[in-house]
């Protein structure tokens, strides 16, 4: 059966070169994927927000959507409310029981990748990145399978910030709600990457990277933004 592909809303509407990038890597790899053109938002706003009944609306159509065989998604966050979110909105033990099923089938790219083995290619990086530790994939714990996956492109070093710069402040709805406390965050977080030497960051989250482009154009910084599938598809 081949996987089922979910891509998140802000690459489907902000860089849909992305999925281009993943769908390239999985051609590669020889792995059959198809595309659900009814796919929907996970909910993951909405449930921030605490609006539960659209939350609920919404991880049903997904259940709905993607109901059989694995699903790959290029989004650390994405995967945690489907994973962590969709359980606890529903209402019905049936629906719960789905819904941590589902979860079960749900995969982030890098620990995806990472349980497959190495590539069948050498991607080629030259220079140096941090690794954004964005907050859902710490908490998703997919950090060490990004770090192997990254460690097989040719040329890269791949560094990290200290422990203490824990988020970017974008937090989905947070940078809405808190403009100019989420734009202090981004700086923050960026001075970090700057003292690196870094030429910039690599993230499992588009979301993180939109936030942080901004917040690095105000300041003029000349920095790079990289997803994952970016590095990877090279």
């Amino acid at each position: 059966m081949p996987i089922k592909l979910f891509i998140p809303c802000f690459i489907d509407q902000g860089a849909p070169e992305l999925g281009e990038a993943l769908t390239n890597i999985l051609n590669r790899l020889g792995v059959a994927w198809e595309y659900p053109r009814d796919q929907t938002c996970c909910g993951q706003f909405a449930h921030t927000l605490g609006d539960i009944s659209t939350a609920r609306r919404l991880a049903r159509h997904f259940l709905r959507v993607f109901g059989e065989g694995e699903v790959l998604c290029p989004s650390a966050s994405c995967v945690y409310m489907v994973r962590n979110g969709y359980p606890s909105v529903m209402g019905e033990f049936r629906e719960r029981r789905q819904a941590e099923a589902l979860g079960g089938r749900v995969w982030e790219m890098s620990q995806w990748l990472a349980a497959r083995g190495p590539l069948a290619w050498t991607p080629r990086f030259d220079g140096t990145l941090v690794l954004h530790q964005s907050c859902k994939a710490r908490q998703l714990g997919v950090l060490d399978d990004a770090t192997q996956v990254l460690s097989q492109v040719a040329g890269l070093r791949l560094l990290t910030v200290p422990p203490h710069y824990t988020c970017c402040g974008f937090g989905g709805t947070f940078k809405v709600q808190h403009p100019e406390l989420s734009r202090i965050m981004g700086q923050d977080y960026l001075e970090a990457v700057r003292a690196t030497g870094a030429q910039g960051l690599v993230s499992l989250d588009y979301s993180c990277l939109l936030h942080l482009k901004d917040v690095a154009a105000a300041r003029d910084w000349d920095m790079q933004f990289y997803h994952l599938v970016e590095i990877l598809n090279r």
